[in-house]
């Protein structure tokens, strides 16, 4: 009698056992699943940043402007502060997106809030522009005129997939309504 009750348990045990290491492969494939629906534009904007990031190195530009050793310490000069400004933008710019993706996903979404995140993602795009225009000019004053021919069209490839220098934001960003009017610009989101 007992090596029957002993076998019932047993085989309850090898049951549960088998119940829950199911239960484990299921949860494990179902979040590699989702994980691998959200990776590819996780994946993109890296690959994106990565490549733009070598593409606009400082060795990129030297070997497509052919720019001499002087040329290259005056470039370094501008070049360090750029990236480290369009990297401070766009660690702001996927902050900002988090916290809009947040609040569209509440439960109770503020609207007021997820405007003001969206005028705030449209002033950060301006300033990541206007930091590239700048280091186009900085890059620009230190070209000769074969150089600068060179520099142009280096600068029109980028800007016409509006693909920022070592930046991870997609083509044709809106800047939404606040933008569009010149207006506002002091309701920008602080949280």
């Amino acid at each position: 009698m007992k090596t029957d009750n002993r076998n019932i348990w047993m085989i309850w045990a090898i049951v549960a056992l088998a119940l829950l290491n199911i239960a484990t492969i299921v949860t494990v494939v179902y979040h590699r699943h989702q994980a691998v629906r959200e990776e590819p534009a996780s994946m993109n904007d890296g690959f994106r940043s990565e490549n733009a990031s070598i593409r606009y190195s400082g060795q990129y530009f030297r070997n497509q402007l052919n720019l001499t050793s002087e040329q290259m310490t005056l470039f370094a000069d501008f070049n360090a502060v750029f990236r480290e400004n369009a990297r401070q933008i766009n660690s702001d710019l996927n902050k900002l997106r988090e916290k809009m993706l947040s609040e569209m996903t509440a439960e109770e979404s503020d609207k007021d809030k997820l405007d003001k995140i969206s005028d705030s993602i449209g002033y950060l795009h301006a300033d990541l522009k206007k930091i590239t225009y700048k280091y186009y000019f900085d890059l620009k004053n230190i070209c000769d005129s074969q150089q600068k021919s060179m520099l142009e069209q280096m600068f029109s490839g980028m800007f016409v997939s509006d693909g920022p220098i070592g930046g991870q934001y997609g083509r044709g960003s809106q800047y939404g309504k606040g933008a569009q009017q010149g207006r506002r610009r002091g309701r920008q989101y602080d949280n």
